[in-house]
């Protein structure tokens, strides 16, 4: 079955069992991206094989802080920050 997907491209539907997933699968699919697609790949199972780390009550505080300051238009323009860097 197709379902209209982004730009008018169909979209193919498969039952794919748990049993049928395997590395080597996996391994095969990857064989076929391109470099572009290799490293949107690769942050998103950075994301999964690293543990998540907890965020302290001073972290959330600080970030809350952070949203804050820049909702109330105390925020470093990025130019500036791209100057101080050297960018």
């Amino acid at each position: 079955m197709a379902y209209p997907g982004y730009n008018n491209l169909g979209v193919i539907t498969m039952a794919i069992t748990k049993e049928a997933i395997t590395k080597e699968y996996v391994k095969a699919l990857i064989d076929r991206l391109n470099d572009e697609q290799i490293q949107a790949l690769w942050v998103i199972l950075n994301s999964m094989a690293w543990p998540v780390e907890k965020i302290t009550p001073e972290e959330t505080a600080e970030i809350e802080e952070a949203f804050a300051e820049i909702d109330a238009g105390k925020g470093i323009c990025a130019e500036d920050v791209w100057r101080e860097l050297g960018v």
